[in-house]
């Protein structure tokens, strides 16, 4: 019974140590009336990117003229990156901090453009100090992630249009020291009809503090001691 005791406070330390998760940003666009020919967004900088003509962006509602439905896990408005009448770069308007060790994963859903099979350039991404940067990993379309020449850790892919729906992707990594970043989208669609995003959320996942470490491991080397008490052999006695 006392073993069982043991393990079970241990087990509690051990429950309550792991990295607090925290969602540092959240944009599904609501915050933007629907729109074409957008050059501003509530929490975005619109940019050219390599439009000559300037770039922008469509903000499409749930119910619109256009023939988009927006499906799960989508809802509510979507960001057309090739806005009316060019594509765009965008990146968020502030940039968040992080420390080392922490994991930080930039999370989207992003689908085809529905109105045209053509594939588009999609790229989501982060500008960060690759020098911070470790462990890097992807999910869904953005599932292969490298670093460019331009501090920007990237997820790129042409995506197809018709039959392409919405999926959640992201772009993680684990912090070697302590920065900050801003996420990024960009498209060189060029047709009025690009890919679309919507949940964009940036989580910072905290490692446990050394007091923490510190606790979990004091309780495993005192399960491990109670073990070895309880395995040592007991003597018979023998009598002659």
């Amino acid at each position: 019974m006392r073993l069982i005791s043991v393990l079970a406070a241990c087990a509690a330390i051990a429950v309550a140590a792991p990295a607090s998760a925290t969602e540092v940003f959240s944009d599904g666009f609501e915050g933007d009336a629907p729109g074409i020919g957008l050059t501003t967004l509530t929490n975005w900088v619109i940019t050219s990117g390599n439009n000559p003509t300037g770039g922008t962006v469509d903000i499409v509602g749930a119910v619109n003229p256009y023939g988009i439905t927006v499906t799960s896990p989508a809802s509510g408005n979507v960001l057309d990156l090739d806005g009316t009448p060019g594509p765009a770069a965008i990146y968020s308007k502030l940039a968040y901090n992080f420390n080392a060790g922490d994991l930080v994963t930039f999370s989207y859903d992003v689908g085809g453009s529905q109105r045209d099979a053509a594939s588009d350039v999609f790229v989501a991404g982060m500008f960060v100090d690759p020098a911070l940067v470790g462990l890097f990993s992807g999910t869904g379309f953005t599932s292969s992630p490298g670093i460019l020449n331009n501090n920007q850790l990237s997820g790129s892919l042409l995506l197809n249009g018709l039959g392409t729906p919405f999926t959640t992707s992201s772009i993680s990594f684990r912090a070697l020291g302590a920065g900050s970043l801003k996420m990024a989208f960009y498209t060189t669609s060029g047709d009025n009809v690009g890919p679309l995003v919507d949940n964009v959320r940036l989580d910072i996942a905290a490692v446990p503090e050394p007091a923490t470490w510190a606790l979990m491991l004091f309780g495993f080397a005192f399960v491990g001691g109670a073990m070895r008490s309880r395995r040592k052999p007991h003597l018979a006695a023998r009598y002659a």
